[in-house]
C-alpha cells in the first residue's frame, strides 16, 4: 500500500515538474502570436510621399504656410533635432499647416506636419522641440506604418503602392492622420524624445512644461484640443519627463530664436500661399 502511494506521488511530481518545465521554457508566444508584418523603408517612404502629395497637399481645406521668417525658425529647431538623431533611415520633412488646432502628426517616411496653433501655444522653441522630438520618435519606431498595416492590411497598402489609386490614398491618409497610438507606443515615443532632447542639449523637462500648460488650460480632456485626445494620460507623462535623469555633464543650451517675434509673424499670417 505504502509503495503504491509513493509510486503515485512520484508520478504526480514528475508530471508537475514536466508541465512546469514546458510552460516555463517553451516559447509559447511563437505559437499563438501573430507574426510582425514589416514594410521596407523604401516602400514606407513611397507611401508617405503618396499620402502627402494626394491626401494632404491636394486637400482644398489645408493651407501650408510658407514664410521666410517662420521657415527659418522651424529649420533652426528641426535641424538641431535631426542632426542629433544618430543613424536614421529617413530624410525628414517638416511642414506647417495653418490651423488653430494644438497638434502635430507624423506620416510614413519621416513626414511631420505641425499645426500653427501648436507653435503659437508653445512658450519657447524648447517646448516645440519637445513635441517634435516625440513625433520623430513615432517615425523612428515606425509606429504609423505598423498601425496602418494592422488596421488596413499589407495587401491593401501594396495595392495602393502599385496602382496610385487616389481615392484609396486619400482614405489611407485619413486613417494615418487620425491614428491614435496606444500607451506603449506613446511611452516609446516619449522615451525616444527624452534621449533626443538630451543629445540636442535641450532640457527633457520641456515636455513636462508643455503638457502641464495643456492640462492647466484645458484639463485632462477637451474635444477641441486634438493633442489631448491622441496623447492620453498627461500626468504620467509629465512625471516621466520630470524624473528623467540626464547624463553627468549635460549642459543645457537655449535655442537662440526671438520666439515672441516668431509667434507674432505666425499670428499675422493673412495671405498665405497654398502649398
Amino acid at each position: 500500500m505504502r509503495k503504491s502511494l509513493y509510486r503515485d506521488l512520484t508520478i504526480l511530481l514528475t508530471i508537475f515538474v514536466g508541465c512546469w518545465a514546458v510552460f516555463t521554457f517553451v516559447p509559447w508566444s511563437n505559437f499563438f502570436s501573430t507574426p510582425d508584418i514589416t514594410m521596407s523603408v523604401e516602400n514606407e517612404e513611397k507611401l508617405g510621399k503618396l499620402i502627402v502629395d494626394y491626401s494632404i497637399l491636394k486637400d482644398p481645406t489645408i493651407t501650408i504656410i510658407h514664410d521666410p521668417k517662420i521657415d527659418s525658425a522651424l529649420r533652426v529647431v528641426t535641424h538641431l533635432l535631426v542632426t542629433n538623431i544618430g543613424k536614421t533611415d529617413f530624410e525628414y520633412n517638416f511642414r506647417i499647416i495653418k490651423s488653430d488646432q494644438i497638434n502635430a502628426f507624423t506620416l510614413p517616411g519621416g513626414n511631420i506636419f505641425i499645426y500653427s496653433g501648436l507653435i503659437e501655444f508653445c512658450d519657447s522653441p524648447e517646448q516645440l522641440c519637445a513635441v517634435l522630438s516625440h513625433e520623430i520618435g513615432h517615425a523612428e519606431k515606425r509606429h504609423v506604418i505598423d498601425k496602418l498595416v494592422k488596421e488596413l492590411g499589407i495587401s491593401l497598402i501594396f495595392s495602393v503602392l502599385g496602382g496610385n489609386d487616389n481615392i484609396m490614398i486619400s482614405e489611407i491618409g485619413r486613417t494615418a492622420t487620425s491614428t491614435v497610438f496606444d500607451r506603449k507606443q506613446e511611452k516609446e515615443a516619449d522615451d525616444f524624445s527624452f534621449h533626443l532632447m538630451e543629445n540636442s542639449n535641450v532640457n527633457p523637462k520641456a515636455l513636462a512644461t508643455f503638457f502641464r500648460k495643456l492640462s492647466d488650460q484645458y484639463g485632462e480632456y477637451n474635444e477641441h484640443i486634438e493633442i489631448l485626445m491622441t496623447h492620453p494620460n498627461n500626468n504620467s507623462r509629465i512625471k516621466a519627463s520630470l524624473e528623467y535623469h540626464v547624463k553627468p555633464g549635460f549642459a543645457e543650451k537655449k535655442i537662440e530664436l526671438d520666439w515672441n517675434k516668431v509667434i507674432e509673424v505666425l499670428k499675422n499670417q493673412g495671405t498665405q500661399q497654398k502649398h
